[in-house]
């Protein structure tokens, strides 16, 4: 398996990934200037609650779709035994799910969760409720790159468009809650209509054969909801430590840039499982390392200055989200920023960490390796974020809750290199990667140089020359130094 084969695809999923990150940062800092940190605080805590119901209603079952759809995509009638399958088994875990949200609802009624945040909880459950009609893991499984980023884009920039227009103050945060929630029902809608054209027909006769399945179903739920617990925690203990919300609206301006990213990077994840899942299948070692030394050096390139710039422009981006805002205090985005600087290295980290997951652990169905090293990081997280927030920094509690999220990434980390070291540590610490911590480095010095002598204030100005000054040297750097992802790309394009 050669990297120019899998080249169209992970472009194609950059450009959607990039173009909706673009438009997310454009959207989001108009709706946190119109709500302020204690309305968005509000919908981040709320939407981790339902995040929750969500992971339990899907019960890893998109992940395991997606291997076992790839293996016979080839297949029509195997093909649509195992959607059916899918299908059926993924409405009744989430009616379930929703029964179960419902019923910690009206117990936490005017306990922990109180006035508005109770409508709101109902209002986002919507999502999960209709999502599992999107079969967004069949377009997956079946390799439909172009579809999804094409729809992707043209409904984040529908979304955005509604957010700028619509969302003016805190009043409209039901809103803007709905405005999120439109995309997943277009999205499903789409799916639907084209399902017959990928040749998926549905019939409730057939036998749903899923016994075979029930040990790898429970561990990639159990991976799932741990990767959920452990990804929301902070948010979800903020909302219960500071019940002013105003700590989880910092804590969402801070991550914001960080979870864009993250999620630029581990969305490729859809296009190489698929094929280190058919690697395996075929037991072609040689092709399986390719996809996986291919992943990391993307991680790494798109990670690594990400981390850097992300950290050395902390204050600019922060002051772009909230600039001008009445319902901001001066608290709180330092707050803010400290959370940017903190978490940031969370890019990688968590970058890596996940793809080890998906393109290694779920083709070789070692799932429980992931399981194991997960629950023992939420364990340490809660523990320690509780104790540090109520006893250690009781006056900064969002100090205190990233600053163990950060030990517990490098924990998940250390943990997975040591004891998958033949199949990643060598496509980690490379000579390649070095070539691109190094230059990001580099090129991150002169712009911070630069940046000083530039006559700017506004801080989208100083962040849109800062990344385009530090983009350019980066990329001549790792040119020079023959880094291979941009060395062969501009070599191949030369020679035509």
């Amino acid at each position: 398996m050669q990297r120019k084969e899998m080249r169209a695809p992970v472009v194609f999923t950059l450009i959607r990934n990039v173009t909706i990150a673009l438009l997310s940062f454009i959207s989001f800092p108009f709706a946190s200037q119109a709500l302020g940190s204690a309305a968005m605080g509000m919908y981040s805590w709320a939407n981790t609650f339902v995040y929750y119901f969500l992971i339990i209603s899907r019960l890893g079952i998109p992940l395991i779709a997606i291997r076992e759809c790839a293996k016979v995509k080839d297949n029509p009638e195997e093909l649509n035994k195992k959607v059916q399958s899918f299908f059926v088994l993924q409405l009744i875990t989430t009616a379930l799910s929703f029964i179960f949200l419902l019923a910690i609802m009206f117990i936490g009624k005017d306990t922990f969760i109180v006035g508005d945040t109770w409508n709101l909880i109902f209002l986002l459950s919507i999502n999960f409720l209709i999502g599992v009609f999107s079969f967004e893991w069949v377009y997956i499984a079946l390799d439909r790159v172009f579809y999804m980023a094409t729809r992707a884009v043209i409904l984040t920039i529908f979304s955005a468009l509604l957010i700028i227009v619509f969302v003016q103050n805190d009043h409209d945060l039901f809103l803007y809650s709905f405005i999120n929630i439109l995309g997943t029902i277009i999205t499903v809608i789409l799916n639907i209509i084209l399902l017959k054209k990928e040749g998926i027909k549905l019939s409730f006769k057939r036998k749903i054969e899923l016994g075979y399945l029930t040990k790898s179903l429970l561990f990639v739920f159990g991976i799932t909801f741990l990767i959920t617990a452990y990804n929301q925690n902070d948010s979800f203990l903020l909302g219960l430590l500071d019940t002013s919300y105003n700590s989880s609206g910092a804590y969402a301006v801070g991550v914001r840039g960080i979870e864009i990213v993250i999620t630029i990077i581990t969305s490729l994840s859809a296009v190489f499982v698929v094929r280190t899942t058919r690697a395996v299948k075929e037991n072609d070692q040689k092709s399986f390392h390719q996809i996986v030394s291919y992943s990391m050096n993307i991680i790494f390139f798109i990670g690594v200055p990400a981390v850097m710039f992300m950290i050395g422009l902390s204050s600019e981006i922060v002051g772009f989200i909230v600039q001008g805002s009445p319902y901001w205090t001066i608290s709180v985005e330092k707050d803010a920023i400290t959370i940017v600087i903190l978490l940031a290295g969370l890019m990688l980290t968590y970058s890596i960490h996940d793809a080890i997951y998906q393109q290694i652990l779920v083709p070789l169905n070692k799932e429980k390796i992931y399981f194991f090293t997960m629950l023992g990081a939420l364990i340490f997280n809660i523990t320690f974020s509780v104790l540090l927030a109520l006893f250690v920094f009781k006056d900064n509690v969002v100090f205190a809750i990233a600053l163990v999220t950060l030990i517990s990434e490098f924990i998940i980390l250390i943990t997975l290199l040591i004891v998958l070291r033949k199949n990643i540590v060598r496509h980690v610490f490379s000579l390649n990667n070095l070539k691109i911590i190094g230059s990001s480095a580099l090129s991150l010095v002169v712009t911070i140089l630069v940046k000083g002598f530039l006559p700017l204030t506004n801080p989208l100005s100083i962040i849109g020359v800062s990344i385009l000054i530090g983009g350019v040297l980066y990329l001549l750097l790792l040119f020079i130094t023959k880094e291979e992802l941009v060395y062969n790309q501009v070599k191949g394009e030369k020679n035509g």
